[in-house]
């Protein structure tokens, strides 16, 4: 959107599944949004950038610019206003958390609320994708295993309420830190209740206030 002088004032863009490659999959879950906002939009953004001194903040920006692309003229003006309004100036508006999303169709949407901060919209597209893909994927695929388990304790007269226990997930030893496998396996027992990837408890009772069985 732009404003009577052809000047960028508002972005809007969307985190949208565009595809898979295992056929005969036409929908992704959502799942991780509502830890997403939480953990990195508010409070680590609070802990690392809003509460730390700005000329601080600058100095540590100018000095990854300088480094990664030479000196250069960007600046660091855009990055101590950020500094000064005190928060993320962005609004999302998604479908719930656990649906199950068409390939193709939006997620979710994304547009800065401020119109000095527009290019605040796309400057976390790569973290957003990094935090979501490993959730979204990971109870996508338990989805798959569920079906594949109903299929055939249906077909053999197995018992249904120990599928939920047949595909517990042992693969925490397996995963880049305690983080990366709660965040994964968040995916898993949004399907199943078997897992010994134990943070899993503490990241769902955090972000999401569940009580009670969380997995076993």
């Amino acid at each position: 959107m732009f404003d009577a002088l052809g000047i960028v004032e508002y972005i809007y863009s969307n985190f949208t599944p565009r595809g898979s490659r295992i056929k005969g999959q036409e929908k992704v879950i959502l799942l991780g949004l509502q830890y997403l906002l939480q953990e990195f939009f508010m409070d680590l953004a609070q802990k690392t950038f809003f509460d730390v001194p700005k000329q601080q903040v600058l100095d540590y920006y100018q000095r990854r610019l300088d480094g990664y692309l030479g000196p250069n003229t960007i600046g660091v003006e855009h990055i101590a206003a950020l500094h000064d309004l005190g928060y993320i100036p962005l609004e999302f508006y998604a479908v719930p958390e656990g649906t199950h999303v068409k390939l193709k169709q939006p997620m979710f949407t994304i547009e800065n609320t401020h119109p000095d901060f527009y290019w605040v919209t796309n400057y976390f597209e790569t973290l957003i994708s990094d935090v979501l893909w490993q959730p979204c994927t990971s109870a996508t695929t338990a989805y798959r295993y569920n079906k594949i388990l109903t299929k055939y304790a249906k077909l053999t007269g197995g018992n249904l309420d120990l599928i939920q226990y047949q595909a517990h997930n042992f693969s925490m030893r397996g995963m880049v830190l305690p983080e990366g496998a709660a965040v994964s396996d968040m995916g898993h027992i949004s399907v199943f209740t078997g897992s010994d990837t134990l943070p899993t408890i503490d990241l769902i009772e955090d972000y999401y206030t569940c009580k009670g069985l969380i997995a076993a």
